[in-house]
């Protein structure tokens, strides 16, 4: 017996209704589903939530991972376009071609670091003022938001056409993907890469400089990470006008260094810290200190005498794994 037209209809609406239900039988509550059903859809309801949250972070991780090499690979191209090398003293404090390009994007540019064979080369920016060592931790060059931050300079130190700090400390991220200043782990306990690689070009807005790398090495930050609550504060030493202030940081650095470099220091040599967060434990830093070249020295360094520092003064790991 053939259905009237209002059955049809009514039946029609009622398969569409079951479809829909059945579309998300899975995962919406419906009416007369057993209290172990809705258990099982609040659950599920929630994991789907969290897993969008996760893609999420992980896709504006990539995004601004992404961002800042794009942005760090067309500074150096930027920058080797107008590189300049003029020897200290011989530029009659006018800025370098290079210092002009990166001024014109970033007023804080106070220069830039590089290593051959690395993810490091890169600007390095200065902030004066109560918050110039936390400004640049989550800002790019250009001013942009990004956890990978921007290489800095102490707020402390001076570095201009007339003054420099007897120490230029540098800070940068440790980054997964080997950026900013990722690649110094390349350094750690490597014999053969310190070899290939004994130097860091650094330059200033006025001049360009190679400092010859003096010691790498993993240092605690906290006093409760030592035996004797003592810590080698290396970040402090930007001031070695005193005798026996260098003598203390000398002292301190070749003790530590894992490669002894053969690279000879005297009093009155100026210096390159690099600095970056470590993986051995938290907190912990992966130092890299250089010697800048002196007047009239060959750049060039001998490391057929450098080898692995077999005794050197390493961080307390029975007081900081409570072994």
């Amino acid at each position: 017996m053939a259905l009237s037209r209002e059955a049809q209809k009514a039946y029609k609406k009622a398969q569409k209704q079951k479809k829909k239900q059945r579309r998300g039988h899975w995962l919406l509550i419906q009416k007369g589903d057993s209290a172990k059903e809705v258990v099982s859809k609040i659950f599920t309801q929630l994991c789907l939530v969290i897993l969008i949250g996760c893609i999420a972070i992980l896709g504006n991780e990539l995004r601004l991972s992404l961002s800042a090499k794009f942005l760090n690979s067309s500074l150096k191209d930027l920058y080797s376009s107008f590189i300049t090398h003029i020897a200290p003293g011989d530029n009659g404090g006018e800025l370098l071609p290079g210092a002009k390009q990166l001024l014109a994007i970033n007023e804080d540019t106070v220069g830039w670091v590089q290593i051959d064979d690395t993810n490091i080369a890169l600007p390095v920016v200065q902030r004066k003022g109560k918050d110039g060592n936390e400004y640049y931790l989550k800002r790019s060059f250009d001013g942009s938001k990004n956890k990978a931050g921007t290489i800095f300079l102490d707020t402390r130190a001076t570095l201009n056409a007339r003054e420099r700090s007897d120490n230029l400390v540098l800070y940068g991220h440790n980054q997964k993907d080997k950026t900013m200043f990722g690649d110094l782990a390349k350094y750690k306990h490597d014999l053969d890469f310190y070899k290939s690689h004994p130097t860091i070009t650094f330059s200033s807005n006025y001049s360009t400089d190679t400092y010859k790398i003096i010691a790498c090495f993993v240092t605690p930050v906290e006093k409760w990470q030592t035996a004797d609550g003592v810590i080698f504060d290396y970040h402090n030493y930007i001031d070695l006008s005193s005798k026996e202030r260098f003598n203390s940081f000398i002292e301190n650095v070749t003790e530590r260094s894992q490669i002894v470099t053969g690279v000879d220091v005297e009093y009155g040599d100026t210096f390159l810290t690099l600095s970056t967060c470590s993986n051995e434990f938290e907190p912990s830093r992966f130092v890299v200190i250089a010697r800048r070249t002196r007047k009239g020295e060959d750049p060039s360094v001998d490391t057929s005498a450098a080898y692995t520092n077999k005794s050197a003064k390493e961080p307390d790991w029975n007081v900081i794994y409570n072994r």
